[in-house]
């Protein structure tokens, strides 16, 4: 853990969940980003929680969603051999923020290399990356 992103693993449902403790630098974001890659290595596990709702930057730059998209996400799916499922939670207003901008939509992102979806609500998160785990 460091002082500004907790990561841990749960296993039963195998979920890697990460926590924003506070809003993050860019710097910091792309170094969570590596911690949680790190951890779903140790535990091959491509479910990821990932709580955002501390870090309200919704201004970040477009640069770090396409690296986001475009290398990061695509660098998970090769790590882990499989399809990463990705359910981001954000404060109503930083989900809004961010649709308003263009980084975002009402519809889940399914690309060749990982599908992700962002929500205001644990319970749907949690609902949602179910639908793609295999039958216990």
């Amino acid at each position: 853990m460091s002082s500004f992103y907790s990561v841990q693993y749960q296993t039963h449902p195998p979920l890697v969940r990460g926590l924003a403790l506070r809003p993050l630098s860019v710097a910091e974001f792309a170094e969570a980003c590596e911690l949680l890659l790190a951890e779903a290595q140790r535990q091959q596990c491509p479910y990821w929680l990932l709580d955002g709702r501390a870090d309200e930057h919704a201004a970040r730059p477009f640069d770090m969603y396409e690296w986001l998209g475009e290398d990061f996400l695509p660098r998970v799916h090769r790590a882990l051999g499989t399809i990463p499922c990705l359910a981001f939670l954000a404060r109503p207003e930083f989900w809004q923020a961010l649709q308003a901008q263009g980084y975002a939509n009402d519809t889940p992102k399914l690309h060749v290399a990982f599908r992700a979806n962002w929500f205001t609500d644990e319970a749907a998160a949690a609902a949602w990356l179910g639908q793609f785990r295999p039958p216990a």
